[in-house]
């Protein structure tokens, strides 16, 4: 028996003793004298106010003692919940643990099989690994953990198709396996990867269908895209610098702010392309066809824009030094045809009245045109493309080459490029077995 029950039972005691007393006292004269001597307190009015007070005071004990029981056993009640709690958080803590490890076991599994199928001999098997890689980053929640299996798919898609084999094999279009790899990864489901990093440097990729694809900040360095369809693509901030892409499509397509430095792009379909801000130094433009085109603030520096067809393209504040012109006929359907015609025609430029040539170089623009054309932008760009292009809102639209540049050709430079073009396309005929 502990010491709290013994002083309970003790208490009990007391008040039992303290209340037979005042009974006795209450009904016997002999029993109130003897319990007065007792105590000397002599009258029995004053003995039995004595055993009230006792009774009180142990009442008032025991109703301390039984609160202090309660709040003990309140007290202990809450430390076993409390306990239970910290045991039952430890229990999850460790079944969340057994989890994850369990969970990234399967996650190691799964890699680890994505990547022996990657390397199959077999096309079909090959593309069910780059599904398996694909649907793992999909049940990736962390974003930045994603990036690990793009970069292996990115690396699948270099390594199978810089193959001499694969090249030979596949010289027009893309194989059924990497034709289907691009659309899941950049078209379809880009969603997955939006904002990592994408690395296609000098992939082959002739006459890949890329339309509306997502390929922002894009790093395609090299690249053979040549007769590639990237229609109403979005590839701001892409680089594509000495990428090959003659005759590729680009119809609408978003670009502002690329790179197409050196890049190869004779007869390179442009029409109403977004183009503001890119770089475009040394680029082979020879035969392309920019009609609508939105160029400004692009740097054009060093271009070969001969024999390019030009009509309502948009230039308003582009740097064009040391770059070379000629118009051209904008509805000639070959690149050879619109260099042949473009030969000795460089003075057309300077012919506003002549429709087919009516670049825009200055002016030209409404103020609606300024939102839009900076939509999509960075807000740092925003902010100074709209202070560079404000001059230009509401002014009539010049269509005067600005002095100092060439474009006037010789018959011996149309047949080079001609030569040089056709060199370059015999490598992606338009007929393909695949």
């Amino acid at each position: 028996m502990n010491l709290f029950l013994i002083f309970q039972y003790g208490l009990v005691g007391a008040f039992v003793l303290l209340l037979g007393t005042f009974l006795s006292v209450m009904v016997s004269e002999s029993a109130a004298g003897s319990v007065s001597q007792l105590f000397g307190l002599y009258t029995k009015n004053r003995t039995l106010q004595f055993l009230g007070i006792g009774m009180g005071g142990v009442l008032l004990a025991l109703q301390a003692l039984m609160s202090y029981k309660r709040a003990k056993a309140l007290e202990d009640t809450a430390n076993a919940q409390a306990e239970a709690a910290k045991a039952q958080a430890k229990a999850t803590e460790e079944q969340a643990k057994a989890n994850q490890n369990t969970e990234q076991g399967q996650r190691q599994e799964r890699l680890k099989n994505a990547i022996e199928h990657l390397g199959h001999n077999n096309a079909s098997v090959r593309l069910g690994g780059a599904y398996e890689l694909f649907h793992l980053a999909d049940d990736t929640e962390e974003v930045q953990h994603r990036q690990p299996m793009l970069d292996i798919l990115c690396v699948h898609l270099r390594q199978t198709t810089g193959k001499d084999e694969y090249r030979k094999k596949h010289p027009s279009r893309p194989s059924e396996e990497i034709q289907n790899l691009l659309t899941l990864l950049f078209v379809q489901e880009y969603e997955v990867f939006k904002g990592l990093r994408i690395s296609l440097q000098g992939s082959w990729l002739n006459g890949a269908d890329l339309t509306q694809a997502r390929l922002e900040k894009a790093d395609l360095t090299g690249a053979y895209l040549r007769r590639a369809n990237f229609s109403r693509a979005r590839m701001q901030e892409a680089v594509l610098d000495k990428a090959h892409l003659q005759s590729a499509e680009f119809r609408e397509a978003r670009l502002q702010l690329a790179r197409l430095n050196w890049a190869k792009m004779q007869g390179t379909n442009l029409p109403g392309t977004w183009m503001q801000g890119s770089s475009l130094v040394q680029a082979e433009l020879q035969g392309a066809k920019l009609l609508g085109a939105r160029l400004q603030l692009a740097n054009l520096e060093s271009a070969q824009l001969l024999a390019a067809s030009l009509n309502q393209a948009k230039f308003q504040e582009a740097s064009l030094d040391g770059a070379t012109w000629s118009a051209t006929d904008s509805n000639a359907s070959s690149f050879e045809n619109r260099v042949r015609r473009g030969i000795w025609r460089g003075n057309l430029l300077r012919r506003p009245h002549d429709a087919p040539y009516k670049a825009v170089f200055a002016g030209g623009l409404e103020q609606k045109d300024l939102d839009s054309l900076v939509e999509g932008l960075p807000d740092e760009k925003v902010k100074e493309f709209r202070e560079k292009l404000k001059p230009h809102v509401g002014k009539p639209a010049s269509h005067e080459l600005p002095d100092g540049f060439t474009g006037a050709y010789t018959k011996e430079h149309a047949e080079q490029w001609i030569a040089e073009y056709n060199a370059a396309m015999s490598e992606v005929p338009k007929a393909s077995a695949n």
